[in-house]
């Protein structure tokens, strides 16, 4: 008896090892693997998380503003009338001499008055050829070199405007009359010399302001350049640099997108403090002071580089502030 149970002793062992095994792993295991499933220590995998896209803020550019400056505040006299800068317009002055041997008054103050505009016109065409394009280029230049631009300057000296009616002088005898022509738009001295504007921009200026530009916006109601004492001479497309001789903006590329549609795109002042005390500049504009001019006429803008890297976005807003009549170039003549 004793020998049958040690031959069955390590078989009972055996099965209460099992029992005991599948007894605690059974039910209680399955509830840990499932609870071990439901928390995993990573995520699964899925694909890249799209962030919800923030609509872009809507940009309003501010509205234009007209009659900057006054008639006769940035005027450069010339023999036989003087350029309006700042009205944006070229004035020239003619005399006719009333002859006192001719028996119809009338006809003869007519007569004279006929004379005075030729004069005025060919005192016109002269001050034309000697306004400044850039700071290397007359408008004579253009004139001489090209035929085309001839006529077409002729043609704007023939369309000129009579400025008032013609004075009489009737001590000394003489009829005076004052002709004027705009420097830009149609008709134009500007637009006299568009066919020499070669080649052409290849591509329109953004029509969409970019994020530096919408931030310049939100900040400042304009931008103002101030020649100070630096004997900035005033031109009809003046270029502006950086003092590395890098070009940052040239504005006759501009003109034909701006200017051409007869509004004055860039403007020449001197009264800085009238004009902040316009509403449309109660933001204040950025000012910053031209460190020197480049040019055989003194015409192009040099900005230090500080200043030059505030206008990185420059070319890509500088329509926006034409459009806008906020390019504004302070100066003394």
């Amino acid at each position: 008896m004793k020998f049958r149970n040690r031959h069955y002793l390590p078989l009972i062992l055996t099965a209460a090892l099992l029992v005991r095994f599948f007894g605690c792993a059974s039910p209680t295991a399955t509830v840990r693997q499932a609870g071990a499933a439901t928390t995993p220590t990573q995520a699964p995998v899925s694909g890249p998380i799209e962030m919800p896209r923030i609509p872009e803020e809507e940009f309003t550019l501010p509205a234009p503003v007209a009659d900057i400056v006054k008639p006769g505040e940035i005027v450069e006299p010339v023999p036989g009338g003087a350029i309006d800068w700042g009205a944006g317009v070229v004035r020239a002055r003619g005399s006719g001499v009333i002859d006192p041997g001719d028996p119809n008054p009338a006809r003869a103050r007519l007569m004279a008055e006929r004379a005075a505009v030729v004069v005025a016109q060919r005192n016109l065409l002269e001050i034309i050829k000697g306004v400044r394009v850039d700071s290397d280029t007359k408008v004579e230049n253009f004139v001489t070199r090209y035929d085309v631009i001839y006529s077409h300057v002729e043609g704007v000296v023939k369309g000129a405007r009579q400025v008032g009616p013609a004075k009489f002088d009737s001590l000394a005898g003489i009829v005076e009359v004052e002709l004027e022509v705009n420097l830009t738009g149609p008709q134009s001295v500007a637009d006299a010399l568009t066919p020499a504007f070669t080649p052409a921009p290849t591509a329109q200026p953004p029509t969409t302001a970019s994020a530096a530009v919408r931030e310049f916006f939100r900040q400042y109601s304009g931008l103002v350049l101030d020649a100070g004492n630096t004997g900035l001479k005033p031109a009809l497309f003046p270029k502006i640099y950086d003092e590395d001789g890098n070009l940052l903006l040239d504005t006759r590329d501009y003109y034909q997108f701006t200017g051409a549609t007869g509004q004055q795109f860039l403007h020449y002042i001197n009264r800085l403090d009238e004009i902040l005390a316009r509403p449309e500049f109660a933001g204040q504009p950025l000012v910053l002071k031209i460190k020197q001019v480049r040019g055989k006429l003194g015409a192009d803008i040099v900005l230090s580089r500080q200043d030059a890297d505030r206008l990185k976005w420059l070319k890509d807003g500088a329509r926006f502030l034409f459009d806008a009549g906020r390019f504004l170039v302070k100066l003394l003549l």
